[in-house]
């Protein structure tokens, strides 16, 4: 927790309002809060003008191009760019905002509203295996589990209050738990209707759709009818399919044409998350692939994708193992890393290319991937280093040094695997149908969250799209960079009531300044601010005010309201 929570700087409730007299028709409105001299990017991918924005409340009362005013709170914009908060359509802040409501590393760079229980993994249903399995990633942040439903979880949110807004979907990966454990088994019919039922309860509850993780176990057990069975069953309330695909190296385009299927057979919208082609070998396929997607989309499967500005993923370090040695759960995974015979199979299958699954390690070889979130001291001075200069310095085969450091430091331990072509960032990022999503977590550069290094995503992933492929480039229009962090994203999700600057929306609001803004987050030192973002909005709160985080935490529980036929 951060260490202050000083008072609010503007409860708007508080403050009377102002009358605001607007030349030309003489309509009279009231505001609370007045942004001037801006050019306004509202979202929708049209040209900036120069308008003023007022703010009633939680609300946009309007824009304005001529006006006599004065209100409580006024921001003069001049020189700058008005536009609406930043939705991040991919996130796993579902712990962590718990550990740092502030949501600093989010909120910092203009995300407004984050969508989490993404790749499958959801904070509830908190029951059986699911929920023990949740209570060891908690341990780790000093969290009490103590909710089991959706419901319970959001009543969490509210009562702790977040400087940013939540919405969440239900992990096809936390249901299996739930249901079945850690097993790699079909489920019965029993089972089955055990899971369609939790997908239930959640989108009554306010989930905004399903999403999987098929690299991960043992989401990666669950077949593709099991999946269209669970889609379905979002789709029937209106909710979306998104998914970490079930390879995104060698299997990327068996992965895709999967996705692809189980949103025509489920009749359900699909998001393809973090689209992209890990391992050199692969690099290039995202072509093919978006082709793909365009000819799904003209025989009427509604399929769309995020990207995240960067040439590096970042995954938990025992995915590098076959499916089958993760089956069972993490204490069945380290019998079978101790027993010599199944170690020496497991050293070969690792390093050997398959277009089976994903064999991360085989792809560009161990140079690529660099732990990180050490939590034995003796293992710290091992942070963000290849495994391969791991193994020089402990005088180990690289393979054994990987699974000697999973053994030691558990499930816990990730890795970033610099595997990916800019070339293929581009290609995706450039893409009408991309949205921008971080796949990172709301951190801050203290308490136990900032004790091992993190991706950049978590702090830069927003201004970095403005920067370098907006601005510098100029990939596509500052607007078009807008309208992928805003209104795309908030319509692929189904938020109604955010992503573009117009009377009656949700007043989440970002103001930057396009000469300064840039994200300053790398992977030697991640925890870094990005600059230039000068006001942040959420609800009618100033949260950001001249760069600096107000303490306000006026973020909402966003629900889905369910379209029941």
């Amino acid at each position: 927790m951060h260490p202050s929570h000083r008072k609010p700087l503007n409860k708007l409730a508080r403050i009377p309002r102002t009358s605001l007299a607007i030349s030309g028709g003489g309509t009279l409105i009231a505001a609370d809060i007045l942004i001037t001299g801006g050019t306004v990017i509202d979202g929708t991918g049209t040209a900036g003008r120069r308008l003023a924005v007022a703010v009633e409340r939680t609300r946009i009362e309007g824009l304005y191009k001529e006006f006599k005013a004065s209100a409580p709170i006024v921001i003069d914009a001049e020189g700058l760019v008005v536009c609406p908060g930043f939705i991040d359509i991919h996130t796993h802040s579902d712990l962590t905002l718990l550990c740092n409501p502030l949501a600093e590393s989010k909120i910092m760079q203009g995300v407004t509203t984050e969508v989490i229980g993404n790749c499958g993994s959801s904070p509830t249903p908190a029951i059986g295996d699911a929920r023990d399995t949740l209570i060891e990633y908690a341990k780790n942040l000093n969290i009490e589990v103590d909710w089991a439903t959706l419901d319970e979880y959001f009543l969490r949110i509210q009562n702790l209050q977040t400087s940013v807004n939540v919405a969440a979907l239900v992990g096809a990966e936390t249901v299996r738990r739930a249901v079945i454990g850690p097993g790699d088994m079909p489920p019965d019919e029993d089972q089955m209707n055990s899971m369609r039922n939790l997908v239930a309860e959640g989108m009554l509850q306010g989930a905004f759709g399903l999403s999987s993780g098929l690299i991960y176990a043992p989401g990666c057990y669950a077949s593709t009818e099991e999946l269209t069975s669970l889609a379905s069953v979002a789709a029937s309330f209106g909710g979306i399919y998104t998914s970490h695909i079930r390879g995104e190296s060698s299997t990327l385009v068996k992965a895709v044409e999967e996705a692809v299927r189980i949103g025509r057979d489920a009749h359900v919208r699909v998001e393809i998350s973090h689209h992209k082609a890990c391992g050199r070998r692969n690099w290039g396929s995202v072509r093919k692939t978006l082709l793909m997607i365009e000819e799904a989309r003209s025989e009427g499967v509604d399929v769309a994708f995020d990207v995240y500005p960067y040439t590096a993923a970042c995954t938990s370090l025992d995915s590098v193992l076959p499916p089958w040695a993760r089956e069972g759960g993490f204490e069945k995974e380290l019998e079978r890393l101790r027993d010599p015979e199944t170690r020496e199979r497991l050293k070969r299958e690792t390093n050997t290319l398959t277009d089976e699954w994903e064999a991360s390690a085989a792809e560009d070889g161990w140079e690529s991937i660099y732990p990180v979130g050490f939590r034995k001291t003796e293992n710290r001075r091992f942070e963000n280093r290849s495994i391969t200069d791991i193994a020089k310095e402990l005088g180990k085969d690289p393979t054994d040094a990987a699974f000697d450091l999973i053994q030691e430091e558990g499930m816990l331990l990730y890795a970033i695997c610099h595997d990916i072509n800019e070339d293929d960032v581009t290609t995706v990022i450039s893409h009408p149908l991309a949205s921008i999503g971080s796949d990172g977590e709301s951190v801050c550069p203290y308490g136990p969250l900032g004790e091992s290094i993190v991706h950049p995503r978590s702090y830069g992933t927003f201004p970095r799209v403005i920067r370098r492929y907006a601005i510098e480039k100029k990939v596509f229009p500052l607007e078009e960079a807008i309208r992928k962090m805003t209104s795309w994203p908030a319509e692929r999700i189904g938020i109604k009531d955010r992503g573009i600057l117009s009377r009656g929306m949700a007043a989440d609001i970002v103001v930057f300044d396009p000469n300064r803004i840039k994200d300053k987050a790398t992977f030697e030192n991640p925890h870094q601010f990005p600059e230039g973002i000068t006001h942040v909005i959420v609800n009618g709160s100033v949260t950001i005010s001249e760069g600096a985080h107000t303490k306000e935490r006026a973020g909402q529980v966003l629900r889905h309201k369910p379209a029941v036929a």
